[in-house]
């Protein structure tokens, strides 16, 4: 495709795109509109690649939790008063919100709905260090066996944040190219391992990440 016809492309796609969205990629490019356009389907193919090994974090690192909360307060901890007033109001309101929609949906109140119910965002904030040590301050070894002995709960809650940005940057479209993205990858493999090194050896092989990013315009 000629680069003038690349321009009219540019024009065509600007309506649905928006000019705001596109700059970045104009900018980053030279403004050549044939690299912006493959530079912004990269962009949209890494965030995808991302999203195995992410997803593969959150479950681990909900799950790895719901065991730390099962041991300090019981299998029901999301209704044990003990464990709701150490919970901050940010924690409080998500699993109300939860509990809602699980009434709205005729869904029955058992601990695996909760816990599927409760973002990404409520188990990073979970290891505040407002939670240490009312939580992790018995739990984190028990919870997360993997982490290295130079690893605590402060390795979990740093790597935890930077993933759930990088999550939510990818989750609202926004430009990714600009990042580190070996560093980014490597933080969540990482925070992987510490959950499950078996988990983190068996999604590796299916992460696109590397590859593309030997790809990028």
């Amino acid at each position: 495709m000629t680069a003038e016809n690349q321009e009219s492309l540019m024009d065509a796609l600007e309506p649905a795109l928006s000019s705001a969205r596109l700059g970045p990629y104009l900018v980053a490019s030279g403004f050549d509109a044939g690299r912006a356009l493959r530079l912004y389907l990269w962009n949209a193919r890494m965030g995808a690649a991302f999203h195995v090994p992410i997803q593969a974090v959150e479950v681990g690192l909900r799950n790895r939790s719901d065991v730390a909360l099962t041991r300090a307060f019981g299998t029901d901890w999301w209704r044990e008063p003990q464990c709701l007033d150490v919970l901050d109001e940010e924690r409080r309101a998500d699993l109300a919100l939860v509990l809602r929609r699980m009434k709205h949906r005729g869904l029955p109140e058992v601990t695996g709905q909760v816990v599927a119910g409760l973002s990404f965002g409520f188990w990073v904030g979970l290891l505040q260090g407002r939670y240490n040590p009312p939580l992790w301050g018995s739990q984190v070894r028990s919870a997360f066996p993997s982490l290295p002995p130079d690893r605590g709960r402060k390795s979990l809650a740093s790597a935890a944040a930077r993933v759930v940005h990088l999550r939510n940057r990818i989750g609202h479209h926004e430009p990714i190219f600009k990042l580190d993205l070996n560093a980014e990858f490597a933080t969540v493999m990482s925070l992987l391992g510490w959950i499950s090194p078996t988990k983190q050896d068996w999604v590796r092989p299916h992460c696109d990440v590397p590859s593309l990013l030997r790809e990028k315009p």
